[in-house]
């Protein structure tokens, strides 16, 4: 994985690969997450330097040189980089900002993009109106705030980014995205119709987000009975959608492109995530170890085999099939090592620390002179009114091309 990382980074910019943003981040967090396991700390320096690098100006993962094309799952999965590092104790980095403050500038931006003018509720897939997708709002978006929301309530123990994660979950069942009838979660629903029409494809790491925040939750409020319900009704879910009997039952499958190989390289990486995520779920909610622990260590001796590819034992996608499959690259790569990291987690059983037991706890207080409060939105700076001028110049130009092409046809 980190031969294709050095070999794809975009002009050897840290964290940039090319032609993606996010899944340098996601990649930062299956990282963090393989080295608290393993305890192999091999790569730590490359990644809490790329990891800060890529926070950008103004340390919120919403960097000038992305932002104009940036999804709000993008800088979510960077988000989750943060609080994954927070969490395991990665060590800051001297005369820069605590791994915490940069999970919090994430969290901060994102729920200050909560709208409420269509569905009453929720945030975009994307974030800027001439973006396709501006019109839908998806599980991986509000999912993946749900899921930082209540991993910084139980590190911090702040009880603003609890009440947040009780909003947005509230607010996803009354859309399709979260059925707690049939514990379906589906993939997106969109602005036009009020959001009650649903994108029904299946994904891991829809499932996964929100399976994540829903025990971490569970956790924090020391089992409360709604969590309860809503962490098993999602593992069931989870479990029955993604382990398909017909492979063994055993064997984490993305079943929606993997089968017919259309999986693109977004989706190639996702089972990894999931897979982490479940040891999450067994370890703080150890209720649930029973049903999980069978299933990780079925899907790792599958990744044994298929990781056989070439001379460098390269990992496939269908990991139910016995040989290297002949896909190769950086997700698939990750989502093995998504895979690996599972079991390694279960065999540690260490819980993610909180501000209590973070060796460096000092360092994700809140910072000097700074307002740490979650629902109160960050000043407007020069920065942000000279990239809303950039922004706004171009779509008139834009329009203006546009109207005059129109007017010349």
């Amino acid at each position: 994985m980190m031969q294709f990382y050095k070999d794809n980074q975009t002009e050897g910019i840290p964290g940039k690969l090319t032609d993606t943003w996010y899944i340098a981040g996601s990649m930062f967090m299956t990282l963090i997450q393989y080295w608290h396991a393993s305890k192999d700390d091999s790569y730590n320096k490359v990644v809490s330097h790329d990891l800060m690098f890529q926070s950008g100006e103004n340390h919120d993962y919403f960097s000038s040189n992305y932002s104009q094309w940036l999804g709000n799952d993008d800088q979510m999965f960077f988000g989750l980089a943060a609080i994954t590092a927070s969490e395991t104790g990665l060590p800051g980095i001297d005369g820069k900002p605590s791994w915490t403050s940069l999970a919090r500038a994430v969290f901060n931006m994102q729920v200050g993009r909560w709208d409420k003018t269509t569905c009453d509720g929720g945030i975009r897939w994307q974030i800027w109106p001439y973006q396709a997708g501006y019109t839908m709002k998806n599980s991986v978006s509000n999912g993946g705030l749900f899921e930082l929301s209540a991993r910084l309530a139980r590190f911090t123990k702040n009880d603003t980014y609890a009440d947040w994660a009780d909003k947005i979950w509230d607010w996803s069942v009354t859309t399709p995205l979260i059925n707690e009838k049939t514990w379906f979660v589906a993939d997106s629903t969109s602005n036009e119709a009020n959001c009650k029409d649903a994108g029904r494809t299946q994904w891991t790491y829809n499932y996964g987000a929100y399976l994540t925040g829903a025990v971490f939750m569970y956790n924090y409020t020391n089992g409360d009975a709604k969590w309860e319900k809503r962490v098993d009704g999602l593992l069931g879910s989870t479990l029955k959608t993604f382990f398909p009997q017909k492979f063994g039952g055993n064997i984490l499958s993305e079943v929606a492109c993997e089968p017919i190989m259309t999986c693109d390289r977004n989706q190639l990486g996702f089972k990894g995530y999931l897979a982490m995520w479940l040891a999450f779920t067994a370890i703080l909610a150890p209720k649930t170890a029973e049903q999980i622990i069978p299933k990780l260590q079925g899907t790792v001796v599958a990744v044994g085999k298929q990781c056989s590819g070439k001379s460098e034992n390269l990992c496939g996608s269908r990991w139910y099939q016995p040989n290297w499959d002949g896909i190769e690259g950086l997700e698939v790569q990750m989502a093995a090592l998504g895979a690996v990291t599972s079991n390694l987690m279960i065999m540690e059983s260490q819980s993610p620390n909180t501000i209590d037991t973070n060796p460096d706890a000092e360092e994700h207080q809140i910072d000097s002179g700074k307002d740490d409060d979650p629902n109160k939105l960050d000043p407007i700076n020069t920065g942000d009114r000279a990239g809303a001028w950039i922004l706004t110049t171009i779509m008139v130009i834009a329009i203006g091309g546009a109207v005059g092409w129109l007017i010349k046809s």
